[in-house]
């Protein structure tokens, strides 16, 4: 329960301002580490979609250094921690509205939890044709870490759209839980005004039990 309450809290933030995220208008303290595995402490400035670069720099007297997905293991801020995904599809504002699902090829995602099933939650910049602005399109990506393709498979959070186009989105969702018959059910019960985050805390719980 009390991990539900902490992800509570967590989303409720992002969802209305994604530029909550401390480093997402400014540099925050951070931490990014390189593909040889090296670690380097500093300042970093990320916007959380699939389209911005992460800024590095040391100190503030440092011109910063851009890095995208494939230059980095990870980089972290405070308790955060975010991994290069790639090639995935995700809900957009293309799935909104017409129902197609957007291929991104790389982007960062926030690591909310490990284990038999990885858990990462992902922020995709797109244009609202309604109100002609930009948004930020949320969604849960999973991986099955026992696969040995490791593909994942991505669903839409508090995302407007109608009911059926969630109903759609589940389909990928049946087939990775296929053996937790209970993660099934509740998946296909969900409705879009209900709490997602009670199917994260399950598949956490998963992740926590020993083997």
């Amino acid at each position: 329960m009390k991990q539900l309450i902490t992800l509570t809290f967590l989303f409720i933030s992002l969802f209305f301002y994604a530029q909550n995220y401390p480093f997402a208008k400014d540099f925050a303290s951070g931490k990014v580490t390189l593909k040889d595995s090296s670690e380097l402490s500093g300042q970093i400035k990320w916007y959380p979609s699939q389209n911005d670069k992460l800024k590095f720099r040391k100190n503030e007297s440092e011109n910063p250094v851009k890095y995208n997905p494939d230059d980095l293991i990870s980089f972290s801020s405070g308790d955060m921690k975010f991994v290069p995904l790639h090639n995935f599809q995700t809900y957009a504002d293309n799935y909104a509205l017409i129902g197609t699902p957007t291929k991104i090829e790389n982007t960062f995602g926030q690591v909310i939890s490990g284990g038999k099933f990885n858990v990462y939650l992902t922020s995709i910049r797109g244009y609202n044709a309604i109100s002609r602005t930009a948004e930020d399109y949320l969604n849960f990506v999973f991986q099955d870490t026992a696969d040995p393709d490791k593909k994942l498979y991505a669903y839409p959070y508090m995302i407007r759209m109608k009911e059926k186009k969630y109903e759609k989105a589940k389909e990928n969702l049946y087939v990775l839980f296929k053996d937790y018959p209970e993660i099934v059910e509740k998946i296909r019960a969900f409705k879009k005004e209900n709490n997602f985050l009670e199917i994260i805390d399950m598949i956490s719980n998963i992740n926590t039990q020993k083997n």
